[in-house]
């Protein structure tokens, strides 16, 4: 039986990894030092059944969507929806802002969301940065402009949301020192225009990128018994690139703009992995699976948890 054009076995399978597991759970049917787990510097795990396992294979990374979101009412170009515990039950409000790569951290941050009764905000485009410097390639200049005035009245006009975690692409073409610094200084000012009641802001660094080619390679790997991540392994050179995001948050001197960097969960030292702990990392070249990003959930909140300490 077929449905517009895809096998019912592969839309069952596709609901099955939609399915969303509580936090602090292991998910039904994953092993143990699963995905980011493998590779948790407090608590070292070692599978040797994941040696060899994709989940999920590359065909179905690709058409499973990002973590789920009820949408709430829109607000001019701002069209936000909610995650995590609903507004009654909440002991905090987290917005998460940015592009398509705030969309892909969202899965984390539900788990997050969960362990804490955290209810999340998720305001994202996908043409426009949260940021005072936009690139011509960022669509309108002055849609853009709108955009990022409406994000900040949308916080201005919601004071319980007292965390923002912000997540950007890392543009590949950042390569002019002028370019970058102020791409650096678009984020700074616009988090100065953030009101008070926004009390810590959590800038995610990017993810690293791949190639078109990696999960074909990742599935040959496999096809021939060898480990696929690291076969398909590629370098940090290559695969992390400067962050203005991530630089603007760790030389910031504001007291309530803090870095989160998760790259040890992606890279060791010299090279960083396409599949991690039997988890297939990205979906193309540069979005998280779902799949993966739920299992940076419990490190993403530990970095939280860290932050939010000094409140």
């Amino acid at each position: 039986m077929r449905l517009r054009g895809r096998p019912l076995g592969v839309l069952l399978l596709v609901l099955t990894v939609a399915l969303p597991a509580s936090a602090g759970e292991r998910e039904p049917g994953t092993p143990s030092c699963f995905g980011a787990a493998s590779r948790d510097p407090r608590t070292p795990c070692h599978n040797a059944a994941l040696r060899f396992m994709v989940r999920p294979r590359p065909s179905i990374a690709e058409i499973t969507p990002n973590e789920p979101c009820d949408r709430l009412p829109r607000s001019g170009p701002v069209h936000p929806c909610a995650f995590g515990v609903d507004a009654a039950s909440a002991v905090r409000t987290v917005a998460l802002i940015g592009d398509s790569h705030a969309s892909h951290w969202r899965a984390a941050l539900h788990v997050a969301a969960l362990a804490r009764h955290w209810r999340g905000i998720s305001i994202t485009s996908g043409i426009c940065p949260v940021s005072e410097f936009l690139r011509p390639a960022h669509g309108s200049r002055r849609q853009c402009v709108r955009w990022n005035r409406a994000v900040v009245r949308w916080l201005t006009r919601h004071p319980e949301v007292s965390m923002v975690v912000h997540a950007q692409i890392n543009s590949r073409t950042s390569v002019a020192v002028r370019s970058y610094s102020a791409e650096v200084r678009g984020y700074r000012r616009i988090w100065k225009r953030f009101p008070p009641s926004v009390r810590r802001i959590a800038a995610i660094r990017d993810d690293p990128f791949v190639t078109f080619d990696t999960a074909g390679c990742v599935m040959r790997a496999r096809a021939r018994r060898e480990r696929p991540g690291r076969a398909c392994a590629l370098s940090r050179a290559f695969s992390l690139r400067r962050d203005p995001l991530a630089r603007a948050a760790s030389t910031s001197r504001s007291r309530r703009v803090d870095l989160v960097d998760l790259t040890r969960y992606f890279c060791g030292q010299r090279r960083c992995y396409p599949v991690v702990g039997g988890a297939l990392v990205h979906k193309d070249t540069h979005h998280l699976t779902r799949v993966f990003a739920r299992t940076l959930g419990p490190y993403l909140l530990r970095r939280l948890d860290t932050i939010l300490a000094g409140d």
